[in-house]
């Protein structure tokens, strides 16, 4: 996998342009990030919010909680 290109709301991965925020799962799959996750308790996607990280980490929420002090 290679990001190959990133600009102002958009990025690059593999040859397909995504105009959305993605996260990179482990297993290579390229998602779409859920920010309304995070929005509804910080009122800005720039904060992870437990519910986010137990979207993104999978099985392994509470490891993310424990990382950024959720």
């Amino acid at each position: 996998m290679e990001i190959e290109r990133t600009t102002f709301g958009t990025i690059t991965i593999d040859g397909k342009t995504y105009e959305h925020d993605v996260i990179i799962r482990l297993s290579g799959e390229v998602a779409r990030r859920k920010k309304k996750l995070s929005k509804k308790y910080y009122g800005t996607s720039h904060v992870l919010s437990k519910d986010e990280a137990k979207f993104v980490f999978e099985g392994g929420c509470e490891l993310a909680a424990r990382l950024f002090r959720l």
